[in-house]
């Protein structure tokens, strides 16, 4: 049976450790600031409770579990708060990378539109420049095409009969020049399919022939210069369509028309 003494000590046990969990309870929730404070508050029950002559191994048992506890919050504290920073600098360091990646980005972008802008200006000025060039040169050549028209029959056999000459796809109406310089030596009707045709002497034994004309603007014995509109394209003789009939004669003899305007230089395309 327990003496009123030892009840006494049990209860004042029991109370000590009751006020000491509070305190271990209340330490966990406070900060690295607060712990000085609990054990403050802690020495203060101690004394009092020694005052009461209770059982001071049970209480310096529980001090030492609060400052123990304290301790390790205090450790735990420091240990998150060393992670937070070194998560900070991560996360710093990260965007100063990234931001450095897409400035890097950004300023590769606008040297390859630069890059891009310059050749393109190189190109268009190489490209004027050769245009300037062709012209120069062809302007110093004594022949040029009849017609800019794209090729739409060649020099040669055709349905058993010899095509002799090269076919320009111009629309009716549309202006045909003299190839060079020279006398307008035949204008007229032609049969044979020619239809309205001019012959231009210019020369050395050779002749140009241009037929299908819907309108003559010249007459046999005029002067005409190289590159000076003679007719205008048309649909009359024996024509499917509108176009230019263009011939070369050396010597009275057909040959490839086509073939002649490129041994002068030209590029009828």
């Amino acid at each position: 049976m327990e003496t009123p003494l030892e009840t006494t000590e049990n209860q004042g046990g029991s109370l000590t450790g009751r006020r000491l969990q509070s305190l271990i309870r209340r330490s966990r929730s406070l900060g690295e600031a607060l712990i000085r404070r609990a054990r403050r508050e802690a020495l203060v029950q101690f004394a009092r409770i020694r005052h009461e002559r209770h059982n001071s191994r049970v209480v310096k048992a529980g001090l030492g579990l609060a400052v123990l506890v304290g301790v390790g919050l205090a450790s735990a504290t420091g240990q998150h708060a060393a992670a937070q920073a070194a998560e900070a600098r991560a996360g710093e360091s990260q965007t100063v990378v990234r931001d450095d990646w897409a400035v890097d980005t950004v300023l590769a972008d606008m040297s390859a539109a630069k890059k891009a802008e310059e050749e393109k200006a190189a190109a268009e000025k190489a490209a004027a420049e050769a245009a300037a060039a062709e012209e120069a040169r062809l302007a110093a050549l004594p022949w040029t095409l009849p017609s800019d028209a794209r090729i739409t029959s060649y020099y040669g056999m055709r349905d058993g009969r010899l095509h002799g000459g090269t076919d320009f796809g111009d629309f009716e109406g549309e202006e045909i020049w003299s190839v060079g310089e020279g006398t307008v030596s035949y204008v007229g009707y032609e049969p044979g399919g020619y239809g309205n045709v001019v012959y231009i002497d210019h020369g050395d034994g050779i002749q140009t022939r241009y037929a299908h004309a819907s309108k003559v603007l010249v007459k046999v014995g005029d002067k005409v210069a190289k590159g000076e509109t003679v007719i205008l394209a048309g649909n009359t003789g024996g024509s499917r369509g509108p176009h230019l009939h263009f011939e070369v004669l050396i010597g009275g003899k057909k040959v490839d028309s086509l073939a002649w305007l490129e041994k002068q230089g030209l590029n009828p395309g």
